[in-house]
């Protein structure tokens, strides 16, 4: 058996090494899987986030955004603590952006987020806002198609150590935007999302989110 001189030898294992080092480089290019994808599940429920990233069509995507349901929810009561009716301005919370690749190029975008809302439950009865709001219950208020690409919730949740027009002054506001989702399936995200967050939070009384897309959608 031929048998290379030990130098030689370990001339050649050196560039097999090498070889392999720049070879896993190269496949080192793919997009990985972000491990925040993990926390959107929790957030949207993982059948509700697979069919979401399906129907974006990409090859691959990436998550980010997602802080655990308790983060939301412990952000959003100490700004309704805060709160006074001069206030106007709110912060939004990104709970998970999703985007959809093939190749470099981004072909689809699923955005799910959260904030206090500028609208008042009062505001719901004007024509103004009325054609857009449509109230499911007592304590919640869906628009299925703010835009072509949006759909948001509005929701009562007394916070304790707020002021005491909070509950009606200041709700919730859900929303999903991502043209490529049909409409059940931004509801499937949106209910999720809410309830998720809703649980983690101390609300007097907890508005009341079906699963089902209500019918007035």
């Amino acid at each position: 058996m031929f048998m290379l001189p030990k130098t030689n030898r370990l001339i050649f294992v050196a560039t097999l090494a090498i070889g392999g080092l720049l070879s896993g480089c190269s496949g080192g290019e793919e997009r990985a899987e972000s491990p925040k994808q993990e926390q959107c599940e929790t957030l949207l429920g993982a059948e509700n986030v697979e069919a979401a990233v399906k129907a974006t069509g990409g090859s691959d995507v990436e998550v980010s955004g997602t802080p655990q349901a308790d983060v939301l929810a412990d952000r959003l009561a100490r700004e309704a603590k805060r709160w006074q009716k001069s206030d106007l301005l709110h912060t939004p919370y990104t709970a998970c952006r999703m985007s959809a690749f093939e190749g470099d190029r981004i072909i689809g975008t699923i955005d799910v987020s959260v904030k206090w809302s500028v609208l008042s439950m009062r505001m719901m009865d004007t024509p103004q806002i009325s054609r857009t709001w449509r109230r499911v219950n007592d304590s919640l208020f869906l628009a299925p198609e703010a835009s072509p690409a949006r759909m948001q919730l509005l929701a009562v949740c007394a916070v304790p150590g707020a002021i005491a027009s909070q509950p009606s002054d200041l709700p919730l506001q859900f929303e999903v935007a991502a043209k490529d989702l049909r409409t059940e399936l931004r509801w499937d995200l949106l209910s999720t999302f809410a309830r998720s967050v809703v649980e983690a939070m101390d609300c007097t009384q907890p508005p009341v989110i079906p699963s089902a897309l209500p019918a007035a959608a």
